[in-house]
């Protein structure tokens, strides 16, 4: 007895990665209701779905992006001179983007970042904006190698074996989802005369599979800075107002996937928000409406033995098929939370802090690579800071802001190392980041503390390339008399392997017969082949 038992898996190999860079350029106009604008003071803005086809060779692009701008208008003598506007979809703005892809016989992902969001003044009610967007384009191909996990035979042998980890990808897929919830506005807060500006950050993410589906659950935090109605029925100042965790008042989410898939794979994802709305009916609560979006990757890591040699029987010649196997191999997979701690500093020109009202921070441009038994982070992101200034003599109090990335200033830059013994240059990576909320801390008049948390998905793969066995026999010798020569004829579809099992032979035999290198490119429909004994 001599049975093989074969096994197969199916990798994704990378052929091409690259960023491509857009700029959207247009104008918006303020609303009838509101007034003219003296300065901008924060400007930001949501991408919502963006949807792409390809057609030949180019990948279309079509969504839009809601444009949130805060800002100080021309002074008024009962109104509190800060307000906020937002465009939302077709009136904020409209992507229309064709993108050359390389000539490639691969499936393509593609991946939309909004990276720099930019509001400047063009009259007393226009603004002109430009936007940066970066698409990420990876092209793979699926990978399926064959090979040889386990021989049975009545006849001591013995097998070299590979121990692999291999990753195998079961479904990729983008999905977007509608929540929204009433908050109420907690004591001693001040009631509400109208909104300036509405943030929500997902946070504490968590992913499950049951069944049939996999859920990914966590928490929506939400931050408001409003304008206050006094008693008498006026506006009062700005007010601030958060709904976190840590009081309680933080709005659960669950996105869910369907999936026929049996067996628990491994979750990545990353989360985005693609919208925020903000409406009220009542001065003491608020309606805030959020569209969470969520890129998810499915896969199943497993281990596999590949026998990769088999030496000889006692009675008989072990024939082996080797073929080169390319595999991508999970070097490590692992969760890691890091923090960026960040002092900014107002420009000299600025004045000073009395208390801080919001930090707003952009989806960050992050790179990453490995080095020896680590991987660095390193990254930038635009900022925007909120406050009260300090009151010079007689005069009240300003609200202003500042920007770094922005308005002609540096973006502030961060960096980090996680430790991953074992890690080398060679290796890939993949890293999927989910940012929480960013907090700031008052170090004196003139410097703030950011202190940002991101939760960080993490898998390092290798690329490796060996000769497995994909097929193996046993061959005996024959009893009674055989002929002094025997020919045979290629024919079409032949291949050394099956000409070796048709005669109860080898193919190193075979090759070594007919002066061959043992390829079956040799095999030339006609060609006469002799048969050794």
């Amino acid at each position: 007895m001599f049975t093989c038992h074969y096994g197969q898996v199916m990798m994704e190999k990378a052929l091409h990665t690259t960023n491509k860079y857009l700029e959207v350029q247009g104008k918006v106009d303020l609303a009838a209701d509101h007034p003219e604008l003296e300065a901008v003071l924060a400007a930001y803005g949501y991408l919502r779905e963006i949807k792409g086809e390809i057609i030949g060779n180019k990948l279309f692009l079509s969504g839009s992006v809601d444009l949130h701008l805060v800002y100080r208008g021309k002074e008024s003598l009962d109104r509190v001179p800060v307000y906020g506007m937002v465009w939302k979809g077709t009136e904020g703005a409209v992507v229309n983007a064709e993108i050359d892809l390389p000539d490639l016989e691969a499936s393509w992902d593609w991946h939309v970042c909004l990276l720099k969001t930019k509001l400047q003044p063009e009259a007393d009610r226009t603004l002109k904006y430009q936007l940066e967007l970066e698409v990420r384009l990876r092209a793979h191909e699926p990978v399926a190698v064959g090979f040889v996990e386990q021989i049975e035979t009545e006849a001591p042998i013995h097998t070299e074996v590979e121990h692999l980890l291999v990753e195998e990808p079961l479904l990729k897929t983008d999905v977007s989802r509608e929540f929204d919830n009433t908050f109420a506005l907690t004591y001693p807060k001040l009631p509400l005369s109208r909104f300036v500006n509405c943030q929500v950050y997902p946070v504490h993410a968590t992913a499950s599979f049951n069944k049939d589906r996999v859920s990914i659950e966590g928490k929506l935090e939400v931050q408001l800075v409003y304008v206050t109605l006094t008693e008498d029925g006026q506006e009062g100042g700005l007010e601030t107002q958060k709904w976190t965790e840590e009081n309680g008042g933080a709005l659960p989410f669950q996105i869910t996937v369907e999936t026929p898939i049996a067996e628990e794979p491994s979750v990545y994802y990353e989360l985005r928000v693609e919208s925020v709305e903000c409406t009220s009916t009542h001065p003491e609560s608020c309606r805030v409406q959020v569209q969470l979006g969520a890129d998810v990757c499915l896969t199943k890591t497993r281990q596999t033995k590949a026998i990769i040699d088999v030496a000889a029987a006692e009675k008989g010649v072990i024939d082996l098929k080797r073929e080169i196997g390319s595999w991508i191999e999970v070097v490590e997979e692992v969760e890691r939370s890091f923090v960026v701690e960040k002092l900014l500093t107002l420009p000299d020109q600025r004045a000073n802090i009395e208390k801080v009202i919001q930090v707003m921070v952009s989806e960050p441009k992050i790179q990453w690579e490995l080095d020896h038994d680590q991987l660095i982070i390193t990254g930038e992101a635009l900022a925007n800071l909120l406050y009260l200034a300090e009151r010079m003599s007689e005069e009240e109090n300003t609200i202003t802001a500042a920007s770094w990335g922005q308005g002609g200033t540096e973006a502030f830059t961060f960096g980090t190392t996680i430790d991953l013994p074992g890690v080398e240059e060679a290796m890939q990576a993949r890293v999927l980041l989910n940012p929480q909320r960013p907090q700031v801390e008052q170090v004196d008049e003139k410097t703030v503390k950011l202190i940002w948390t991101f939760k960080a998905m993490i898998t390092v793969t290798q690329s490796r390339e060996f000769l497995v066995v994909t097929d193996s026999a046993l061959v005996l010798p024959e009893e009674g008399p055989k002929p002094s020569m025997l020919f045979y004829v290629v024919q079409p579809g032949d291949t050394l392997w099956g000409i070796a099992r048709r005669y109860n032979t080898t193919m190193a035999a075979l090759a070594k017969t007919n002066q061959l290198t043992g390829t079956d490119q040799e095999l030339v429909y006609g060609k006469k082949l002799l048969i050794p004994k």
